[in-house]
């Protein structure tokens, strides 16, 4: 932490005596600008500026190049992948088991009118009829009189 204030102080020291302190008839930065001023110098400014300004094209266009390449890469890529999944078969899904064939449920026929039925018993219903059974129909034909 000492160090780093130390440094602060002298860089402050360094730019006020670069700044304020006389070097002959003119301060460093005085000097400087009138060096900067001169046709040698701004020809020198106006070439670096021309140099930079072609070596940022350059680098734009070799970016522009290089991520043209990446891309038709991935193109070629993706219709690569596109042509695989056509070319592959997939399996097809298995089909669901058969259903069992629908029952129709027999029609009931009341044993007696629906008036006799009221009449009984108020609020009672009649309990519902045995299904015929399929699977064995020895036991649900109706017993020979």
């Amino acid at each position: 932490m000492a160090k780093r204030i130390f440094q602060a102080v002298v860089a402050f020291f360094a730019i006020y005596a670069f700044v304020f302190v006389p070097l002959g008839k003119k301060t460093a930065l005085e000097h400087v600008m009138a060096i900067a001023g001169t046709p040698a110098a701004r020809q020198a400014a106006s070439e670096v500026k021309g140099g930079v300004t072609r070596l940022v094209e350059r680098l734009q266009s070799e970016a522009r190049e290089s991520t043209e390449e990446v891309d038709r890469d991935l193109q070629e890529e993706r219709r690569d992948a596109k042509e695989e999944t056509r070319t592959r078969s997939l399996p097809k899904p298995a089909k669901p088991p058969a259903l069992a064939p629908r029952r129709e449920l027999p029609v009931r026929t009341p044993s007696r009118s629906p008036s006799s039925a009221r009449a009984s018993r108020p609020g009672q219903l009649e309990p519902p009829a045995a299904a015929p059974d399929k699977a064995f129909p020895a036991a649900s034909a109706p017993a020979p009189r």
